[in-house]
């Protein structure tokens, strides 16, 4: 989470940039949360969840400020790591039967964005599958 007090206003929405660098509003203080998920060669060991400071300073930063020039003197408040749950081939969530075993679904893998998802993926069948 940073801090930005010249930062978009509370009407701005959730950014995802070109870059994949992402921010959107916190609250009305001028706080955001922002991001980066790394490339395949640049992800950390799994066994370590200490926070990259330097990966927001050299990575996350600059695409923020490239796109929005108030947060080129933003100020971090809170940072964290954390797993990024997805499938491998596409990333994005499995919905759907399994194959095997009959009157199972499968409705996972949205890290996040299942509150969001549930309803239209419960939907299709008639049933709540979320």
């Amino acid at each position: 989470m940073f801090n930005s007090p010249n930062g978009p206003g509370i009407d701005c929405p959730m950014l995802i940039d070109i870059s994949g660098a992402y921010f959107r509003r916190e609250g009305f203080g001028g706080n955001y949360i922002g991001g980066l998920s790394p490339s395949e060669e640049e992800e950390p060991d799994t066994s370590n969840l200490d926070v990259d400071h330097n990966y927001f300073q050299e990575k996350v930063w600059p695409l923020l400020a490239h796109r929005v020039p108030a947060f080129e003197s933003l100020k971090v408040k809170s940072a964290w790591a954390g797993f990024y749950d997805y499938n491998t081939f596409d990333q994005n969530g499995v919905i759907g039967t399994h194959p095997l075993i009959q009157n199972m679904y499968f409705a996972c893998g949205f890290s996040g964005h299942g509150l969001q998802q549930a309803p239209g993926c419960g939907t299709g069948s008639g049933r709540a599958i979320a």
